[in-house]
């Protein structure tokens, strides 16, 4: 069964927030996704999300949304550190990489420059 609009944009959060917390250095995961789900933009971010990752299969989806909740149990069970960080690097690399080098999703791109996913 494909993916709800909460779900997407629960994802979207999810990478957004982990962000925040790397680019803080405050260890508040819950409060920015919070933050994120209660965004006004935030459905709209997920329609945006979900066009754009509509070329990966249900079964791909799934499994990127899977590897990012284990990112964030990572995040919320672990105080700060470059796990952390690496764990979301290599999630986006490798929707990167499923995808011909680029990363369809401009917030996602825009979080594996910031967090210098490439190094």
């Amino acid at each position: 069964m494909p993916l709800g609009l909460n779900e997407w944009a629960a994802i979207a959060a999810i990478v957004s927030a982990m962000c925040d917390v790397i680019n803080t250095g405050k260890d508040i995961f819950q409060e920015f996704f919070d933050r994120r789900i209660a965004a006004p933009d935030s459905m709209e971010r997920a329609a945006r999300l979900q066009q754009a990752l509509s070329t990966y299969s249900d079964d791909e989806i799934k499994a990127i949304n899977k590897r990012l909740q284990a990112c964030r149990d990572r995040f919320v069970r672990e105080g700060s550190g470059p796990q952390r960080r690496d764990c979301l690097c290599s999630v986006l690399q490798d929707v990167k990489d499923g995808n011909g080098g680029t990363i369809p999703f401009p917030d996602w791109e825009q979080a594996y420059n910031t967090l210098g996913c490439a190094h």
